[in-house]
Order: C-alpha cells, then sequence, then structure tokens
C-alpha cells in the first residue's frame, strides 16, 4: 500500500541516493509504489522544462559542457571522464569507470548521475540505466544541476527503457504526457513512440495518425520512418475495415 505521509518517501529517497543507482530502486521498489513516486517526478519535470522553454528547443542534446562547478574536483573528474569515455566510444573503460562509479558510496551528485545513467545506455545495461533515471526523477533537487538537454534526455529515457523492460502501462502513461507538452522535441517523440504502440496493439487507425502528425511536423531524425508507417499503418487500417486478410502485419516493424 502507497505511504500516507511524504515524510516516509523523502526519507526513503535519501536512502536510495546513498545507496546508489541499482540497489536503491531495489530498495525503493520492496518498500513503497516507487512508481507512484517515478510518475510525480516526471510530471513535474516536464512542468518544469515547458516553463523554462519555449516550444522550439535550440539546446545541445546531451553533450553541452557538464555544470560542474558546484562539483569536489574528484566528483568533477568523474564527470569528464564519463563523458570523455562515452563520445569516444572506449566501451572497456566506460564499463569499467561506470562500475566503480554504481558502487560508490555516499550520494551521487545529479551530474554524476546522469552521465553513469548516460554511459549504462551505451553499454545497454538497460535496468541499472533506468534505476539511476528514476532515482533522478524522484529527487527533485537535482532538476536544477542538469542542462535542458540532459533533462529532455531524462523525459525520453525513460518511458523508452521501461517500454523496452515490459512495463508497457508507464510507458505509455509517461509518453501520452510527452504527447501532450508544448515543447516541440518532447511533443513529437511521445506522438512517435504511442504510434508504435498502437500499431503492436494493431490500432492501425490512431497508429497511422499519429504516425502522419510526426510525418508533416519539420524535418527530423525520425521523419522518415514516421511517414513509411503512416503509410503502412492507414493501409492495414483501410484493409481491416474492408475486411480482408491483414497477414502485412507480421512482416511491419514499427
Amino acid at each position: 500500500m502507497p505511504q500516507k505521509s511524504g515524510k516516509p518517501l523523502i526519507l526513503l529517497v535519501l536512502l536510495a541516493v546513498a545507496l546508489g543507482g541499482s540497489e536503491a530502486a531495489h530498495a525503493l521498489g520492496e518498500t513503497i509504489d516507487f512508481s507512484n513516486a517515478v510518475t510525480a517526478g516526471f510530471d513535474s519535470w516536464a512542468e518544469s522544462l515547458e516553463a523554462g522553454t519555449g516550444a522550439d528547443s535550440s539546446w545541445e542534446f546531451p553533450f553541452g559542457t557538464p555544470r560542474v562547478a558546484d562539483l569536489d574536483p574528484q566528483e568533477q573528474k568523474i564527470v569528464l571522464s564519463l563523458r570523455k569515455l562515452v563520445l569516444k566510444g572506449n566501451i572497456e573503460d566506460l564499463e569499467s569507470l561506470a562500475d566503480q562509479v554504481e558502487r560508490r558510496q555516499g550520494e551521487i551528485p545529479a551530474q554524476m548521475r546522469f552521465w553513469l545513467a548516460y554511459a549504462q545506455g551505451k553499454l545497454d545495461q538497460k535496468q541499472a540505466c533506468l534505476n539511476n533515471l528514476q532515482l533522478l526523477l524522484v529527487v527533485q533537487d537535482g532538476w536544477q544541476h542538469l542542462d535542458k538537454g540532459q533533462q529532455a534526455w531524462v523525459l525520453t529515457g525513460t518511458p523508452d527503457l521501461l517500454f523496452l523492460l515490459d512495463n508497457r502501462e508507464l510507458a505509455a502513461r509517461m509518453y501520452a504526457r510527452l504527447a501532450a507538452s508544448s515543447v516541440t522535441q518532447l511533443n513529437l517523440w511521445g506522438q512517435y513512440q504511442l504510434a508504435g504502440m498502437d500499431f503492436l496493439d494493431r490500432d492501425f487507425d490512431q497508429a497511422s495518425k499519429r504516425y502522419r502528425m510526426v510525418c508533416e511536423a519539420e524535418p527530423g531524425t525520425w521523419r522518415e520512418h514516421a511517414c513509411a508507417m503512416a503509410e503502412i499503418a492507414g493501409r492495414l487500417s483501410r484493409l481491416g475495415r474492408e475486411g480482408e486478410p491483414d497477414g502485412a502485419v507480421a512482416s511491419a516493424n514499427p
């Protein structure tokens, strides 16, 4: 049963920060309804980013120079090293450093946790990456230490990982929040991912509409694929209405 008071949640989040990513999320998951805290944090982060930016985002995503002025020299070195190894694609050294940071005792600052999560994403350590993204979301004061591009990456990466790790319900709820965002970058990603989920659920009409919306937006990374999928989903929707075979579904890849 979820806690009625906010105080136990705050204490457990502080414990989580002290423990570190994977162990922290496990401890929280066994003690409270952690998904409620993550969802609340996600909504708060989305609102803050919308309030602080216009519809047309122009931030660096997410490779701007890390904000490390408030970190001690050792923490600065770790953050800059994680970023350097990510950019250079040095997988062996990156994995070694990420493992060291994950086992770090005491508080992990927001910039360090972000780059740890980003490194774990590059290393295909999906669960560890998700754990650290969720901890960023529930510790609200970490928000102010991240740039807008980093904030946006947390907001898009969290539901992506939830979906990949079979928590479709929470992923869909977060994508719907992004799809309602006034920030174009977030809005299009939410629509694009919801379209894929609609397609998988064989709701081809809705999938076609969402893909078409992304297709008709300004040129972007996903535009070409969205345009192609809008056509495929539209065709399957028409076939379904006409009662014809829809065997092409199996070969389509949303």
